[in-house]
């Protein structure tokens, strides 16, 4: 004798679950928002966020200005700033005009930078 499985349904809710609010924002307002968070903020959780942020936070023109001075201890970071970094300068695809690596950069992090 087979035995019949029993498939187990929720009910569908009627209640629709509303879309975050920051959602329905200009992309523009967005990217201001996002800008102001600094590179290392947008890397490491703001483009983690939602599809939307994700979005913004990979548009080149969000890297055209990237401040990533450490005021820190290298050694308490945890992550790697150089690496961070590079990976921001790639984002920009040559539209950067305008950087601040103060207190970590070095002379092959600004080799990497000229060439990008």
């Amino acid at each position: 004798m087979g035995r019949t499985k029993l498939k187990l349904r929720r009910p569908k809710s009627k209640k629709k679950i509303a879309a975050p609010p920051w959602i329905e924002l200009p992309r523009d307002v967005t990217a201001n928002i996002l800008h102001r968070l600094g590179a290392i903020e947008i890397l490491e959780s703001a483009q983690k966020v939602c599809t939307t942020w994700r979005s913004v936070c990979q548009d080149p023109a969000m890297w055209r200005v990237i401040d990533m001075r450490n005021l820190g201890d290298l050694h308490d970071m945890p992550y790697d700033l150089e690496i961070m970094c590079r990976h921001a300068v790639d984002r920009s695809q040559g539209e950067l005009i305008d950087i601040n690596i103060q207190y970590f950069g070095t002379d092959e992090l600004l080799d990497y930078i000229s060439l990008r």
